[in-house]
């Protein structure tokens, strides 16, 4: 049996090892995963050491408060993987804690392999000598990031982005709309106020904000999408303070509310890209601890938040960061894209060109198997790295 840290620590780091996982399950191989996880790796069998919500920061101002921490927490992994004598760690995405990590288990003598590349194209180009030094071999997302590790002479395998293949839409929009007793003419806005507990509070209040605002302009009905990380208490009781009535969906079908959405106000992260794909246009939101942005602002290379308009090289989806994350400003921009049709189909003409750029042939989970596969038990396997659609 080879057994293999897997470390995950946020929410959609998790989506995308849960499938890799699978893969291993799916061709009956003799592995056992072990690290850090949640509920979906529970359901696969992997052995739980750490508990992702333990991972749950934003910022650099919050990161630095929990040094202390997560120096423990990266020693316990390392004893553990010693320990069970790891044939291979594969960590996902979290680069702060995930390189420092890499460090330490190259010198324990165990490979490691790493999904997700930190985003040294937008910021920190320096980890790129990081990565050389410590990892195994890198698997890729984006298109673009091949030049930068051609460049660098590091080892990677281009996936195309995991989100694609796990987008699976169950009901129809008159299904939804069925379910929960709307009337076709409703509007319906859904809020995504983020995957940590300290996003929803930074995020949710003002969200909320936004709402109350609009409906002195229309009647919308609206819900907000929890996710998987987020204890149902901590949105109760924000909703409840304001009054407001929000409809709470679990994150199991996120994909249908958002497709029966006529627009979302979400945070910054993947779920951007995951909307896109989906086809409905959206608002931007993010902000985090003052003096947290303070820091890292000058260490941004690019302009841009949402990945989907890094990847459109322009801003097609309105971004309010930081002081300009207001509810007048949401609801602006929130009833610009509800009224002008034009802007609208010029926003999806953009998703639809984003989703042609970002498919691939083969699952990356597939891709991430086969590679692991051939290097542990020896199989060698016909590539399947995808080539991007430029």
């Amino acid at each position: 049996m080879k057994n293999i840290l897997v470390l995950a620590a946020e929410n959609s780091a998790e989506n995308y090892g849960a499938h890799i996982i699978d893969q291993f399950k799916k061709n009956e191989k003799d592995v056992h995963f072990f690290g850090v996880g949640g509920d979906k790796f529970t359901e696969r069998g992997v052995e739980i050491l750490l508990h992702n919500r333990e991972f749950a920061v934003i910022g650099i101002i919050e990161v630095i408060s929990s040094i202390i921490k997560f120096k423990r927490y990266m020693n316990f992994l390392i004893r553990k993987a010693r320990e069970k004598k790891a044939s291979a760690a594969l960590l996902i995405d979290f680069p702060d804690f995930n390189l420092r990590l890499a460090k330490k288990l190259k010198k324990a003598g165990i490979d490691v392999y790493y999904y997700i590349s930190p985003t040294v194209w937008a910021w920190r180009y320096s980890r790129v000598k990081t990565i050389k030094k410590f990892v195994h071999h890198l698997f890729i997302i984006f298109p673009f990031e091949r030049e930068i590790y051609e460049r660098e002479k590091i080892p990677f395998t281009y996936t195309g982005h995991p989100l694609l293949p796990m987008i699976e839409i169950k009901k129809t929009k008159q299904q939804f709309k069925k379910h929960y007793n709307l009337k076709d003419d409703e509007v319906i806005i859904s809020l995504l106020p983020g995957s940590r507990p300290s996003e929803v509070k930074f995020m949710l209040p003002e969200m909320v904000k936004a709402i109350d605002l609009m409906k002195k302009k229309l009647n919308p009905r609206i819900f907000l999408l929890k996710a998987y990380t987020i204890d149902i208490e901590i949105i109760s009781e924000l909703i409840k303070k304001s009054g407001e009535k929000i409809q709470i969906i679990d994150q199991n079908q996120g994909h249908d509310l958002i497709n029966c959405s006529d627009l979302v106000i979400t945070t910054c992260g993947t779920a951007n890209l995951e909307i896109a794909m989906i086809g409905v246009p959206f608002v931007v939101c993010y902000r985090v601890h003052s003096l947290s942005y303070l820091l890292g602002i000058h260490l941004v290379k690019i302009k841009l938040y949402s990945i989907v308009n890094i990847l459109a090289k322009e801003k097609i989806v309105p971004e309010l960061i930081q002081k300009n994350f207001k509810s007048d400003k949401i609801v602006e921009e929130a009833m610009n894209l509800l009224k002008n049709r034009k802007l609208r189909e010029q926003m999806l003409i953009k998703f639809r060109e984003i989703k042609k750029m970002l498919k691939q042939e083969a699952d990356p989970s597939e891709i991430i198997y086969k590679k692991l596969a051939d290097d542990l038990f020896g199989e060698k396997m016909e590539s399947l790295e995808s080539e991007p659609k430029l």
